[in-house]
């Protein structure tokens, strides 16, 4: 958990009650969102997305990752932790051993439905995903002229989150100044990041991932405005899009 949020935060935020536990996983499972299960103390994970949920079963179901080594590992690992976004909410909990089952007649990964969930909602935390037909560029140096392009695949107020086919160059903290983000109509924002995480994963159809996400580091004022109309304006797009 990010070291921002002190043990107060994440005590208010994590949700106990049962029906609660239970409507969060449903929206979960009604909105489609892709969920990243991390194992092996991190050193592993793959994105699923959850299926259905039985309260008379008290049991959670989901796909079966593309990777068959990977999901043998997973079947092998005493405790997982799953991580979803909704509607800029994250939703996080911890799960004990998985197994393997059939749900109308497709193979299934199960576990026990969690006694607890965390439940975050910051402004800084809601990250909005980006369309990826006209993708938003944020443009890197490492203390050279040369630079490296990264179109993004989601923005926030805090920072920035990219999903790669390709492996990425950067160390966890390392600071990337006189970095740039296009934001198309909205302008060009300049911006120091810091790494904050880059984590190999696996896509529903077992190919790699790389997920590298990074916070905005002093950002000021007039940036901050910035992002937030840029955010306003592919949110409000999306909802023209959707009416029509």
């Amino acid at each position: 958990m990010d070291s921002r949020y002190s043990d107060e935060d994440i005590e208010r935020c994590t949700l106990r009650n049962r029906k609660e536990i239970f409507f969060q996983l449903r929206n979960l499972i009604k909105r489609g969102e892709r969920v990243s299960v991390i194992f092996q103390e991190g050193k592993q994970s793959f994105l699923t997305v959850l299926i259905d949920v039985s309260e008379e079963n008290s049991q959670l179901y989901f796909d079966i990752g593309g990777s068959h080594e990977t999901n043998l590992f997973f079947l092998k690992s005493e405790r997982s932790t799953f991580s979803g976004i909704v509607d800029g909410i994250q939703i996080q909990f911890a799960a004990g051993k998985c197994r393997e089952t059939n749900l109308r007649g497709e193979p299934v990964f199960a576990v026990a439905v969690p006694q607890a969930m965390l439940r975050l909602q910051r402004r800084e935390y809601y990250r909005l995903q980006l369309p990826t037909t006209k993708p938003v560029i944020c443009r890197v140096r490492r203390g050279t002229p040369e630079e490296t392009a990264l179109p993004l695949h989601d923005i926030s107020v805090g920072g920035i989150g990219v999903l790669s086919p390709q492996p990425m160059d950067f160390d966890r903290m390392e600071t990337l100044e006189k970095s740039s983000i296009d934001l198309q109509d909205n302008g060009v924002i300049h911006v120091t990041l810091e790494v904050r995480y880059l984590t190999p994963l696996e896509s529903r159809s077992g190919k790699p991932l790389w997920h590298l996400g990074c916070r905005f580091v002093d950002l000021s004022p007039a940036v901050e405005t910035t992002i937030q109309r840029f955010m306003a304006r592919i949110e409000a797009e999306r909802r023209t899009l959707s009416a029509s």
